[in-house]
């Protein structure tokens, strides 16, 4: 009972240094546009005063420059609220296509995670046709949108994961990856250092049994995926954050993944997997 708690506890304290090491890579970069414009405005006010009282009209265009350009910095501090909106509007679009194709071919199937393969290099998201269905990975290509086959239970639509450029990050600055070392902690620590990264959520739990994963997590802003529940597409697509999780597990465990339920409530998030053992190679 005692090594087990102390193992717990280790986690606890590596989990905390993973947030200590993330502070350092990214830091509080809007406090840092504040300081930067103020510097600006306090710096140009200086010169065009001085400007002003030498008569020196270079000294008074650049202070009114300088003053100008540290409003802007100031006033877009926030910008991160428009690129937001930004990204968000585009994400929508692409959601919507995504929507149309599947109610257009009237999917009702969940989405099935594959992990990179020599002819899949990122992975990929496969939404069969029908409840039967296998997987040929034979036929699968990063090329491919529609997956067509002799046998229908092979048919279906091939997305590309939305959480392939989140999992570059966590390979980018993870000095440790999960996929060196084949413990759970190792990676619980991944999927809590991209999320603290990300600044999107925290406290990942996750249970592997023999054909079924649970793992749950905190999201701090739970908006897109009320949207994504609403239109019923969680299971099917999930957003980035989820599908960077479900493809680092799937990758982790090497299997191809069905996802049976994506579930956000009190912004707690609850993914349960299975391992899809009808696979053509």
């Amino acid at each position: 009972m005692n090594k087990k708690n102390n193992n717990h506890s280790d986690h606890i304290n590596i989990k905390n240094l993973l947030r200590e090491k993330i502070r350092v890579i990214y830091p509080d970069i809007f406090n840092i546009k504040r300081i930067t414009g103020i510097f600006l405005i306090v710096f140009g006010t200086i010169l065009l005063v001085n400007g002003y009282l030498k008569d020196i009209v270079q000294f008074i265009n650049l202070g009114i420059g300088l003053i100008v350009v540290g409003w802007i910095i100031l006033i877009f501090t926030y910008d991160r609220y428009v690129k937001y909106d930004i990204t968000s509007n585009i994400f929508n679009d692409y959601i919507d296509l995504i929507k149309r194709l599947i109610k257009g071919l009237d999917i009702k199937t969940s989405g099935v995670v594959i992990p990179p393969r020599e002819n899949l290099k990122e992975g990929c998201i496969y939404l069969p046709l029908y409840e039967n269905f296998k997987v040929n990975l034979s036929i699968l290509d990063a090329n491919t949108l529609f997956v067509n086959s002799d046998s229908k239970d092979e048919m279906g639509l091939l997305f590309s994961p939305l959480g392939k450029g989140l999992r570059k990050l966590l390979k980018e600055y993870r000095e440790e990856y999960s996929l060196e070392n084949k413990d759970v902690n190792n990676l619980l620590d991944d999927l809590e250092y991209l999320l603290t990264l990300l600044q999107v959520g925290s406290d990942v739990k996750i249970d592997i049994k023999k054909d079924t994963v649970v793992l749950s997590y905190r999201i701090g802003d739970n908006s897109l995926c009320k949207k994504l529940q609403r239109d019923n597409l969680c299971r099917k697509c999930p957003c980035p954050i989820c599908g960077a999780i479900i493809l680092t597990v799937a990758e982790f465990l090497n299997k191809i993944l069905e996802i049976e339920s994506i579930k956000e409530e009190n912004r707690k998030v609850l993914i349960k997997l299975r391992v899809v053992k009808d696979v053509i190679e």
